[in-house]
């Protein structure tokens, strides 16, 4: 594990001042992220989002005590 947390300060280091976060700078620190299906059982949607960190096993973390708001036009029309 000591490998793999002086490789994550390394990157730390290398993006302390970004002002952007761009496609390389995720690829290099996220595995993969897992996206699953809402959940409306409780009469609001709800849905479970898992990010995998390069370099780090079984990180958490902590819930949102507010819900995050995320807005989609995925299947919205415009209407004139």
């Amino acid at each position: 594990m000591g490998d793999d947390l002086d490789a994550f300060i390394a990157l730390t280091k290398k993006y302390v001042d970004v002002t952007e976060l761009t496609q390389t700078i995720v690829n290099e620190y996220i595995k993969k992220i897992i996206i699953h299906a809402p959940d409306k059982s409780s009469g609001k949607r709800r849905q479970k989002v898992e990010i995998f960190f390069n370099f780090l096993d079984d990180v958490e973390i902590p819930v949102l005590v507010e819900p995050m708001i995320a807005e989609s036009t995925l299947g919205r029309r415009k209407t004139a």
